[in-house]
């Protein structure tokens, strides 16, 4: 995987961020870009891996080809993620339904991978058959020579740890006091938590 990642980006590359699905949630069609990126925009790539042969009705991952050639709202304004995050989850819709953009969803078994570009629309489609899981694993990996971009408005610098020669970020790792400082904010104030929360991001992304 690692190689096909230095391959894609042009040189060694390292995981900003990593997430394990267990159970099979509906995942909204976006680009990843308006989360995270390289601080080099457009220069992440990402890898979906199933752990499991994933059933038909299992939620699969789907991608939309030719999507990244498409110009799309930049987080902030009426399309920041703090306050107007479903207005960028409709923008993604309208443009896939005025563009005639395919899902291509394909039928993935264990051990697979799949491939995107940061500006790609991709997500999961509606489960159909809730008695199957979608396990699986996915990666985000940016070049070696930049840092990671959030919200398309700010660079951070983070610590790796290098696993089997690559780099590996673990923002929320809770061998950390500060980030079970955070958990633990978050969990015994939510609301006040995410209003604030809100409120940062608001200010990164004006």
């Amino acid at each position: 995987m690692a190689e096909v990642a230095d391959a894609l980006l042009g040189e060694p590359g390292k995981i900003v961020q990593s997430m394990y699905f267990q159970g099979n949630p509906s995942t909204w069609p976006h680009q990843d870009a308006y989360y995270l990126d390289a601080s080099r925009p457009g220069e992440m790539t990402a890898v979906w891996i199933a752990s499991e042969d994933i059933a038909a009705g299992a939620g699969r991952f789907f991608v939309c080809p030719g999507s990244h050639k498409i110009d799309m709202a930049k987080n902030g304004g009426d399309f920041d993620i703090a306050y107007n995050h479903d207005r960028y989850k409709k923008l993604v819709v309208d443009i896939i339904q005025s563009h005639q953009l395919r899902f291509a969803a394909p039928a993935l078994r264990k051990g697979d991978a799949l491939f995107w570009a940061a500006y790609t629309i991709h997500g999961s489609l509606p489960t159909t058959q809730a008695q199957f899981s979608r396990r699986s694993f996915t990666a985000h990996w940016i070049p070696t020579s930049t840092d990671l971009l959030q919200f398309q408005a700010r660079v951070r610098r983070m610590c790796y740890d290098v696993v089997n020669g690559t780099g590996v970020a673990r923002p929320k790792d809770l061998s950390l006091i500060k980030n079970r400082a955070i958990l633990a904010a978050e969990t015994n104030f939510p609301k006040t938590f995410a209003a604030v929360k809100r409120a940062a991001i608001k200010y990164l992304v004006r």
